[in-house]
């Protein structure tokens, strides 16, 4: 028998996808050199490449849940900004002389492209620009050791971006990469505790449960099958927090983060420990969202950062929202289709 809840969760979704897409586009430049950029924040007019590609995902991803087109200008414009400002964020391999920020940039690259697939056609992404961003990407996976990066260093981010990307566009190369770096860096052991993460006072950022994305990446890599079921239920359940967790900086981002992996969770392991963890932290995120407009905050008892809402904790909103709809064949195995013939 079908389970009510995750029947219903598309059309639960669509008013908060209609809300964040919304103000999202409030924000858009409308005209002169950074046409089609979405600004971090209300009053900031800074470029925002990860941020503008995040927006298009939610005006993708509003489409598909709803059919509405309304926002298909609006992504664009903004995939016209991201193009004309690549150069500055892609580069040609992710090493010492790249930006900070060169790996997640890359991975929202991929995000925003499954967000259009998911809509087949519309304003549609730069093949050449995500074609790119999935191969440096796959490169620096290949060689990186060091995996206690947080933030846009997050290599949990990273892999389950490429390897939802890889699975979309049925490309064994990438796929294969994904999942070795998984693997090797993660393999099937019981993740930490959740609220074990580090907190380092002064850090700009701190916005990606990387126990969180580590999970979403295991669940890309294995396929939503009965054994990452139990893994979910035996290894990681174990490991969730109580409910949504105090953090010094992006607390409302981090906590949208776990929220989205025990959403993810639920939909293949039917625990119900995990839907009632997930309607906890997501409660207090809607209590946050006093607007009801579907944007937060990136919060946090530091408070030195603008109140919101901010383009990104607005969009890890967006994934826990998302995170409980099913997207049958998302993460169905490439090699398995082929061995069938399909």
């Amino acid at each position: 028998m079908p389970d009510p809840i995750l029947k219903t969760s598309a059309a639960q979704a669509v008013p908060h996808f209609e809300r964040a897409a919304a103000g999202l586009a409030l924000r858009q430049i409308s005209k002169g050199s950074t046409r089609g950029n979405v600004a971090p924040w209300p009053g900031c007019a800074d470029q925002d490449f990860h941020g503008t590609l995040a927006s298009i995902w939610v005006w993708a991803r509003h489409q598909a849940l709803s059919g509405d087109g309304r926002f298909a200008g609006n992504r664009e414009a903004a995939w016209s900004f991201v193009a004309g400002a690549r150069r500055y964020f892609i580069p040609e391999a992710i090493g010492p002389d790249a930006g900070d920020e060169a790996a997640y940039d890359c991975a929202m690259v991929l995000r925003a492209a499954i967000g259009e697939r998911g809509i087949g056609g519309g304003a549609g992404a730069p093949g050449d620009l995500v074609e790119g961003a999935a191969r440096v990407l796959a490169a620096y996976l290949v060689d990186l050791d060091d995996l206690s990066g947080r933030d846009f260093q997050d290599p949990g981010f990273a892999a389950w971006n490429l390897i939802d990307h890889a699975r979309a566009v049925e490309d064994r190369g990438l796929l294969s990469a994904g999942r070795k770096f998984v693997e090797r860096a993660f393999g099937m052991k019981a993740p930490p505790a959740f609220v074990s993460e580090p907190q380092s006072v002064g850090r700009l950022f701190d916005f990606s449960s990387t126990t969180a994305t580590r999970v979403l990446a295991i669940i890309a890599s294995e396929g939503n099958t009965p054994f990452v079921g139990a893994w979910l239920r035996e290894r990681v359940m174990v490991a969730v927090p109580a409910g949504f967790a105090p953090r010094s900086r992006d607390e409302n981002c981090w906590n949208a983060c776990v929220a989205a992996v025990l959403g993810r969770a639920y939909v293949v392991s039917t625990d119900p420990m995990f839907l009632e963890t997930y309607r906890m932290i997501c409660g207090e995120l809607g209590r946050r969202d006093a607007q009801s407009d579907g944007g937060l905050g990136r919060g946090g008892a530091e408070g030195v950062v603008p109140a919101g809402p901010d383009t990104l904790a607005t969009f890890y909103y967006a994934l826990a929202t998302d995170a409980l709809v099913r997207a049958d064949g998302a993460v169905s195995d490439i090699a398995s289709r082929n061995a069938h013939g399909r």
